[in-house]
């Protein structure tokens, strides 16, 4: 997949209001559990888990969101979220879907305040998506300096090797372990955001989706420009960074997946045919 670059350009700068899917609405409350469809895994509601914020599906969407080829991604497979400490109620919940795996992207001071509950039947497997000891402060920084902290970041997640070495190592997983499984991170960079952008490029969703699912992170969670900045929102510019850091750097999504993350092309392959259906 090529991403070619006066479409993305002009979608990443709002060009792209209205989406066949009806528009952000439609999106966030079929994100949310909000559709009653077949007994089938991908058809069936989203769980409601209040505990854990910003917990949705990958999928999106009612029978999932459509790919540019004419299928949808599958839905309850991967899950993603912010930090994820359910309690017991949503910890009983994610026991009863068979959570397999729960992929923590936060950085070692984060992974070490983990509050429990991930279920007995799911492994964790810590994957330090920064590459650094403990998360980035933003106190104090203006919204304009924010904006240019977030473009820095994106970037590096795309040229820097210790993200390609944790964004390789995940995707590897989600391609190996069946079941449901889900990837959390923290409130500060979206580091989940990255890795459910590149999911749903892989299975080939057009861009505009790919940027609207991850404008949904402000509808899911509390956010805002403030002294603190410790859940600041996010904005169609990052994915943008990360996008032009991807082009200038490799030319295209399959050389970036096989030559900056390292993947096998028959991983891809295999990782594309458990998202797609």
């Amino acid at each position: 997949m090529t991403l070619s670059s006066a479409p993305r350009r002009a979608l990443l700068k709002g060009a792209v209001s209205v989406l066949a899917l009806g528009g952000a609405g439609t999106l966030l409350g079929a994100c949310g559990g909000a559709y009653t469809g077949s007994d089938d895994a991908w058809d069936a509601p989203t769980p409601t888990i209040r505990s854990v914020p910003n917990f949705r599906d990958v999928g999106g969407a009612a029978t999932g969101y459509p790919t540019s080829d004419g299928a949808h991604v599958r839905r309850g497979a991967i899950y993603r979220a912010d930090a994820f400490a359910p309690d017991a109620t949503d910890a009983a919940t994610l026991e009863r879907i068979g959570i397999a795996a729960v992929y923590d992207l936060r950085t070692p001071a984060e992974t070490d305040s983990l509050a429990g509950g991930v279920p007995v039947s799911a492994r964790y497997i810590a994957l330090n998506a920064l590459g650094t000891l403990a998360p980035p402060s933003f106190a104090g920084m203006s919204e304009a300096e924010l904006g240019d902290a977030m473009r820095a970041h994106w970037r590096e997640f795309v040229t820097a090797r210790a993200p390609c070495a944790a964004y390789g190592t995940l995707l590897e997983h989600l391609a190996d372990t069946p079941g449901p499984q889900i990837i959390c991170g923290g409130t500060g960079v979206d580091v989940v955001g990255w890795a459910s952008a590149l999911l749903l490029l892989i299975a080939n969703v057009p861009l505009e989706i790919v940027v609207k699912d991850f404008l949904l992170t402000d509808a899911y969670r509390s956010t805002g420009v403030d002294a603190a900045n410790v859940a600041p929102p996010v904005q169609s510019d990052y994915l943008q960074s990360a996008f032009d850091a991807l082009q200038d750097n490799y030319g295209d999504l399959n050389r970036y997946l096989t030559v900056g993350l390292g993947l096998a092309p028959v991983t891809v392959d295999r990782l594309r045919g458990r998202l797609v259906v």
